[in-house]
């Protein structure tokens, strides 16, 4: 299904559909993969970068920050 067409600037850039963003929640700064597949180009969304969605994501920590801090003092020493 074809959703939308993009051209490839100058620079070998292009625009992304506003459609295509809109679903797939794609906003300025997320990263994409792009894979080959025969003479097809499949682009997916990667992994979060953002700092908000991995500390959402991120399992409590075991021990305080004071203590992971002498932990990494004495193994500098």
């Amino acid at each position: 299904m074809i959703i939308g067409t993009s051209s490839i600037s100058e620079k070998g850039q292009i625009t992304i559909p506003k459609e295509i963003r809109d679903k797939l929640g794609i906003m300025q700064g997320d990263r994409l993969i792009f894979d080959l597949k025969g003479n097809k180009i499949i682009i997916r969304k990667s992994g979060t970068n953002k700092i908000s969605e991995i500390l959402k994501n991120q399992k409590p920590w075991m021990e305080s920050s004071i203590e992971f801090q002498k932990k990494l003092r004495d193994e500098w020493e």
